[in-house]
């Protein structure tokens, strides 16, 4: 453990970030392309298939037709969000390991070998693991909103009113989204450690966030402010240069702000697991030892 402030932790999240986009422009600019070209391909498969069971009467009032397009477009979905997640997966650790090497001590290595990443490589037990904690993230959100969705059903199947039941499927969201929240900062350290060539051990992660809670939380909103203003700015501009004829050019300018936001995100917020994996992970660094 170090003795990290949280203005340290965000101005070291900060500099690290840019100074991976700098110092690794062919990973971000494939990482950007990746993103780029599944995210429009998504669109417009879905944008598609939606023009084209407007214009039919048929395939309006056909069930069957309306089930295929609904299933076709959700296996879209997946798919570009499966593709994206690894892509995004492989770009943290790309960016989590240069950030540890940007900070490693001379004998780092040879004292604590989970504190020095191993070489970057494309495809290797590190990027598995972060990959797989990724997919249990997402698993934990959208059961979590099945969860909420099953509950109002039943409330609904059980009598309530509308509004009644609309209520408490509002209360359990939020409490749904807390507990997921609660749970991801106390295993938020499993990120950089599996990162940088470490095991996913569950029960070290949530030892070492004990009582850190609101600090993580904080580190990691705070973090991601600037990409959330530059992702606003570039917004507006795209839309101030777009004419109303030009929707097509307005899609495509969005979903360019969208992508160059997503890589900045990530690269903030991989670089700040980093900084609080240096502050707080202590059982995780002994334990891999």
């Amino acid at each position: 453990m170090e003795d990290i402030t949280l203005r340290q932790c965000l101005k070291g999240a900060w500099r690290d970030a840019a100074s991976a986009v700098r110092h690794m422009p062919i990973v971000f600019l494939v990482a950007f392309a990746a993103v780029l070209a599944t995210g429009t391909a998504g669109y417009k498969a879905q944008f598609s298939d939606m023009a084209a069971a407007g214009g039919s009467l048929s395939a309006m009032t056909s069930s069957s037709t309306g089930h295929a397009n609904a299933a076709a477009q959700g296996l879209i979905s997946l798919g570009v969000t499966f593709v994206q997640t690894l892509v995004l997966a492989v770009l943290a650790v790309f960016v989590v390991r240069f950030a540890i090497r940007l900070h490693a001590e001379p004998g780092a290595v040879s004292a604590q070998p989970a504190s020095a990443a191993p070489p970057m490589r494309l495809w290797d037990a590190g990027v598995r693991r972060y990959f797989l904690l990724c997919i249990a993230l997402i698993a934990g959100y959208v059961g979590a909103t099945l969860a909420v969705l099953i509950a109002w059903i039943g409330l609904r199947l059980a009598g309530m009113s509308s509004g009644t039941s609309t209520a408490a499927a509002a209360t359990l969201a939020v409490l749904a989204v807390c507990g997921m929240s609660y749970v991801s900062a106390r295993l938020s350290l499993l990120f950089p450690h599996t990162a940088a060539g470490g095991q996913i051990q569950w029960r070290a992660a949530w030892e070492d966030t004990r009582g850190h809670f609101w600090f993580i939380t904080t580190a990691a909103v705070l973090a991601i402010l600037p990409v959330i203003g530059i992702a606003t700015v570039l917004t507006v501009v795209a839309e101030m240069l777009a004419t109303a004829a030009s929707a097509g050019s307005l899609t495509m300018g969005l979903m360019v702000v969208q992508s160059v936001g997503t890589l900045l995100y990530t690269a903030t917020g991989a670089t700040c697991s980093v900084w609080l994996y240096r502050k707080f992970a202590a059982i995780l660094r002994t334990e891999s030892t």
